[in-house]
């Protein structure tokens, strides 16, 4: 043990040096270097191991008698991105589905067949909540379970706003971040084809035969019966939809993202998105540092340079009101994964 200790130090040392950190910012380390240092390993090295190389560097700064900073919630959010991806192979970036790939979908759908009626109100919920798309659907055929899968009886409620506005809410009891604790999906409702409160209410209205406790976009077969949404089914059909049509091929974290930049192109508040997702602020800015590596990606008539250009501006001036370090989100941004 003592050994995989003083790694820590060699490669806490190695980073500085690397870096050209003076050494009297090195003891008492900051959160913000030692946050960097912990995401410069990020895919690179085992969680555990950077886990064990922070203590050999909280055992000499205990040593010396200096202030901790490890603890700080930025060196702990960094730690827990090391956990996740241990070193597995970076992924490419999934490029975001857009408003475009929605015109194109709705074109191709009629919403009088309950299949067609529960893909378009799982497109609209997740694009327009922000959420991942293994939430509002299911993984295979097998019998729900309610600690994972969102029922029916979710019960979404249709509600109007002081000024007027209408939304409608649902609560999942899984999220990828938040485990059993689940999320509220909220959905504002827009005033044109693509409103996902109507996408939703429709969907329950052509599929209004399904048991209370099946998932939620489950829809009715053509000679009785019923399915439950697989997440496999609805990306099989809309990616041939949109293959035909020469746009980019989407997965399930394609809606979360493209709904997020949709909305920061319209101008809402990037704390209100943050809010709306999940995120907390850093987590949001390294969410979004290769925004000019995803959106090419899509097609041209989605995105334009100067919508890139737009949305880097407002994740600068976001980083700048939260009052994250430049260098913390630059370094994280090496070595981060979607």
């Amino acid at each position: 043990m003592a050994t995989t200790y003083a790694a820590g130090m060699k490669r806490f040392t190695q980073f500085c040096d690397r870096w050209d950190i003076p050494e009297c910012d090195r003891m008492p380390a900051s959160y913000a270097l030692l946050s960097a240092f912990v995401a410069s390993y990020v895919s690179k090295e085992a969680g555990k191991t950077i886990k064990t190389w922070l203590s050999g560097i909280h055992a000499w700064h205990t040593v010396n008698h200096t202030p901790w900073f490890g603890d700080d919630k930025w060196v702990h959010l960094c730690r827990t991105v090391a956990n996740s991806e241990g070193t597995s192979h970076e992924k490419p970036p999934h490029p975001p589905a857009s408003l475009h790939h929605l015109y194109v979908l709705r074109r191709a759908l009629d919403l009088s067949l309950p299949f067609h009626a529960a893909v378009w109100g799982a497109a609209l919920a997740t694009f327009c909540g922000f959420r991942r798309l293994g939430e509002l659907t299911v993984p295979n055929l097998s019998p729900p379970d309610p600690k994972f899968i969102v029922l029916r009886s979710s019960n979404p409620t249709l509600r109007t706003l002081r000024d007027g506005t209408c939304s409608l809410d649902f609560h999942i009891p899984w999220t990828k971040t938040t485990k059993e604790r689940g999320a509220d999906v909220v959905l504002t409702a827009r005033s044109d084809f693509l409103c996902p409160c109507a996408a939703v209410i429709t969907h329950f209205l052509i599929n209004n035969n399904i048991p209370v406790d099946q998932p939620l976009f489950s829809y009715a077969l053509p000679h009785g019966g019923y399915h439950p949404l697989t997440k496999q089914d609805f990306l099989s059909f809309v990616n041939k939809i949109w293959s035909n049509a020469g746009l980019a091929r989407i997965y399930g974290h394609s809606f979360r993202i493209g709904g997020a930049v949709e909305l920061l192109l319209a101008g809402v508040p990037p704390e209100v998105v943050a809010a709306t997702g999940g995120w907390i602020s850093l987590a949001f800015l390294l969410y979004w540092r290769r925004l000019q590596e995803i959106l090419p990606m899509s097609t041209a008539r989605a995105y334009r340079q100067a919508d890139i250009d737009r949305l880097s501006k407002i994740f600068e001036d976001f980083r700048v009101q939260q009052k994250i370090p430049k260098e913390l989100v630059t370094s994280f941004h090496n070595d981060f994964v979607l």
